[in-house]
């Protein structure tokens, strides 16, 4: 188990070199003790490659967190431990989401928050601020075989930011998730 000052520390080098990077944004952060009873990540960094005048069309949102990510030598284990990765699509007026993976003791390309520490709902919230700052008119996405064991925990987080959802087979776990912004 890490102490606050490791978090601390790991914490401040990772937002200076986020800030350092002239390719990412900070979209929101938080630099607050971690408690021993919360399992909510209280110290994070949301952050995005998303520029709205990029000739790209793909980008991603990562969460970094300390907590539970210092190593013995006091360094980050991983950059990030979320990561949505969206595409945007100016012609149709749209976002779509690809994938959100959330790292834990086994990574899987699926919208879920694996390690239930916030996280997921961390990039999802900083996705939907961005949509709607970018005035997009739908956001949409896929739900995959990887996500039917996972369904009533995914089915929450869309519809807790009131997507529609959608299972097209439920057998298999497919489906589709979208939501409409109102002009």
């Amino acid at each position: 188990m890490s102490s606050q000052t490791e978090y601390d520390q790991v914490y401040a080098k990772r937002l200076a070199a986020i800030e350092r990077d002239q390719q990412l944004t900070i979209l929101s952060s938080m630099n607050q003790p971690q408690p021993d009873s919360e399992s909510k990540a209280t110290q994070y960094i949301v952050y995005t490659d998303y520029k709205p005048d990029s000739a790209a069309k793909s980008f991603t949102i990562s969460v970094y967190t300390p907590f539970e990510n210092v190593d013995k030598y006091g360094h980050s284990k991983a950059e990030f431990q979320s990561q949505l990765l969206f595409d945007t699509d100016r012609w149709q007026d749209k976002m779509h989401i690809t994938v959100l993976e959330t790292l834990g003791s086994e990574s899987r390309l699926a919208f879920y928050d694996f390690q239930n520490m916030g996280l997921a709902q961390l990039a999802l919230k900083a996705f939907m601020n961005l949509a709607r700052k970018a005035e997009v008119g739908k956001i949409d996405g896929n739900i995959s075989s990887f996500d039917k064991e996972n369904y009533a925990k995914l089915k929450h987080i869309f519809e807790k930011y009131d997507f529609d959802f959608q299972m097209t087979d439920p057998e298999q776990g497919i489906g589709k998730i979208s939501k409409s912004f109102n002009a």
